[in-house]
């Protein structure tokens, strides 16, 4: 009988939201969907310098859901900005937890027309501890890259979609 009563209370909650006009990103439309502009955009390589480890990590985490083909029709510049900040000292006053914070500027440029569409920046930052071994250390570093790059490439893609949205409509 309870279980009679959680189906009947859960198809009664989807009529609700049924008439909210909530819509998911990636459903079928009869206009073009975030996908086809993600195949359109190429992603402007960072340069090979050695401080650019975060700039590529971004690129990197982007190029998973970015796959232009054939000609692009954007290309997304990126500008990555990382920040380490001492977050806890422990009982000999050192640090003991580092707060990792990145923060990535974007423009999407329209090839053809030779302007800046959109642009906008997403923000990401975790915490890691900090060891007295510095190899630890090192890959807890690359670990927070790579997780705050995957956050924030997500949030420009939402934020690509969304731009793409209020185009097409």
């Amino acid at each position: 009988m309870r279980a009679i009563l959680i189906v009947c209370a859960v198809n009664l909650g989807g009529f609700g939201l049924s008439g909210c006009g909530f819509e998911p990103l990636y459903a079928e439309r009869n206009a073009p969907g975030p996908s086809t502009l993600f195949t359109t955009i190429q992603i402007q390589q960072p340069n090979n310098s050695p401080d650019n480890d975060t700039n590529r990590a971004v690129y990197s985490a982007l190029s998973k859901t970015l796959r232009p083909e054939g000609k692009p029709a954007y290309r997304l510049d990126i500008w990555a900005e990382e920040n380490k900040t001492g977050a806890l000292m422990d009982n000999n006053s050192r640090e003991a937890r580092t707060r990792f914070t990145l923060r990535v500027r974007y423009s999407l440029y329209d090839i053809a027309k030779g302007v800046v569409v959109t642009n906008g920046t997403a923000s990401a930052s975790t915490s890691f501890n900090v060891d007295i071994s510095e190899h630890a250390n090192l890959i807890a570093v690359e670990s927070a890259q790579s997780r705050t790059a995957n956050a924030v490439s997500e949030k420009i893609v939402l934020k690509l979609a969304n731009w793409h949205k209020t185009q097409v409509q």
